[in-house]
């Protein structure tokens, strides 16, 4: 018979890394929230959030760059680190929202970033998973599943398929950047610096030349708004600190933090636009949290 038994705290990286995460984790849970209420008012679309949230954070980080370049990473390491969590990421979930309900989003992406990161970091970096991380990690899949089991069950569009498959590119994305950050050794500061750079001098003369940019039209307020949130906060912040939960926890544990996204931006939705929790979400946010403290290492199966 097996019994769980409380891992106690001590003095050691996990504490920090777990923090790092929890922070990451409240910027990207905000933000589809904070991108809905520009989104909302028709003033801006997902392409000019794109815009605004690589072209801010790569002017802040260029002269980083200047100064290091791809020292210590290599091109083939900032290639891999950008593809991963930079504009190719965006525009593969944006692209399957138009096809599948964003709530599958939230439950298809997070699920297979953290089983392809574990996976990928058993074979390519050596973290075999113990048992109750297996187990944490499958009790995470559930919870997320039950946060989005109605949007799952009620969409009736025929190509839903189209978008889900995209959502599942998009968790692979993710995985490459974890397993990437963690491989070539990537200082947090750094690696953010190389996404945001990279993302900012490919993707926005695109956007200009062939895109319909709205920011210049748009108010002034929520452009100024939505590029303060998505640039520092959800761009940088975030990616900052979950670089370096990732490099504090391993790849495997560091992607855990997605699986409270999609709890978070359901808790924040509520206040800030109105959209209620049923029970069946907050029973998903409970399991997820109880999934995560089994796959960081805090529950012990022993006989």
């Amino acid at each position: 018979m097996y019994m769980f038994v409380s891992l106690k705290i001590e003095n050691n990286p996990v504490v920090p890394g777990i923090i790092y995460g929890l922070l990451a984790a409240l910027l990207w849970g905000a933000w589809p929230v904070v991108s809905s209420l520009g989104l909302r008012e028709q003033v801006l679309t997902s392409y000019d959030i794109t815009a605004l949230r690589f072209g801010v954070a790569g002017v802040i980080l260029f002269p980083l760059i200047v100064k290091r370049g791809v020292q210590g990473i290599g091109w083939l390491g900032a290639l891999i680190l950008a593809f991963g969590a930079g504009v190719p990421y965006m525009l593969i979930t944006v692209s399957g929202m138009t096809y599948a309900p964003a709530s599958h989003m939230g439950i298809v992406a997070p699920s297979c970033m953290m089983t392809i990161s574990t996976i990928g970091s058993w074979f390519i970096l050596g973290d075999r998973p113990d048992r109750s991380r297996i187990i944490g990690l499958i009790v995470i899949i559930f919870g997320v599943g039950l946060l989005g089991w109605q949007g799952l069950t009620s969409s009736q569009k025929e190509d839903q398929w189209i978008g889900d498959l995209l959502f599942v590119a998009g968790g692979a994305c993710w995985a490459c950047y974890t397993i990437g950050s963690k491989y070539f050794k990537a200082d947090p500061l750094h690696a953010t610096a190389l996404v945001a750079v990279i993302s900012m001098i490919g993707y926005l003369p695109l956007y200009f030349v062939f895109g319909d940019p709205q920011i210049f039209t748009a108010p002034r307020n929520e452009v100024v708004f939505q590029a303060l949130f998505q640039g520092i906060g959800s761009a940088l912040l975030a990616l900052l600190f979950y670089t370096k939960a990732v490099s504090l926890l391993g790849a495997a544990r560091g992607a855990v933090f997605a699986a409270l996204v999609p709890g978070i931006a359901v808790l924040l939705a509520y206040p800030v636009l109105g959209e209620s929790l049923s029970p069946l979400e907050f029973a998903g946010v409970c399991v997820v949290t109880v999934g995560m403290v089994g796959a960081l290492g805090f529950i012990k199966l022993k006989k």
